[in-house]
């Protein structure tokens, strides 16, 4: 649920990617150097409660959208140009009180277009899940 307990979410079934998201729209979209994000199929979550207060910022040049709760402000979840709904780990884990290891990220996707290093050992993708690993990120 959000911050202010109007709206929550249920989600169905396990995330099609859990990664830490570098792409320059997610970046763009959340104003953050990376993402920390679960990524599911728009049918696998749903929306229980309180669809009267969400609130959806269109992306003026991108197919993604950012979907808030207009109470409280918190990003529920955003969608990109594949149509999945991507929800925050930072969300599970408030929710939760901790975040479950299917959630957590086991990779960097589109570490090519990163703006910082980060120094871990998951596999850095230079695009997405099933591309090409980046063998001289640190």
């Amino acid at each position: 649920q959000c911050g202010c307990n109007a709206v929550e979410l249920a989600l169905l079934g396990s995330p099609k990617v859990h990664a830490h998201c570098h792409c320059n729209d997610c970046r763009e979209l959340l104003n953050a150097p990376f993402s920390p994000l679960t990524a599911w199929e728009d049918r696998f979550v749903e929306i229980t409660k309180g669809e009267d207060f969400l609130m959806e910022f269109q992306h003026p040049q991108k197919q993604m959208k950012r979907v808030f709760c207009s109470e409280c402000g918190e990003t529920l979840f955003y969608t990109n140009s594949l149509g999945w709904r991507i929800v925050p780990q930072l969300l599970i884990k408030k929710c939760l009180g901790l975040l479950p290891d299917e959630f957590k990220s086991d990779k960097h996707i589109f570490y090519e277009q990163r703006v910082t290093d980060i120094d871990d050992n998951l596999p850095k993708h230079l695009q997405g899940s099933n591309s090409p690993l980046c063998f001289n990120a640190q």
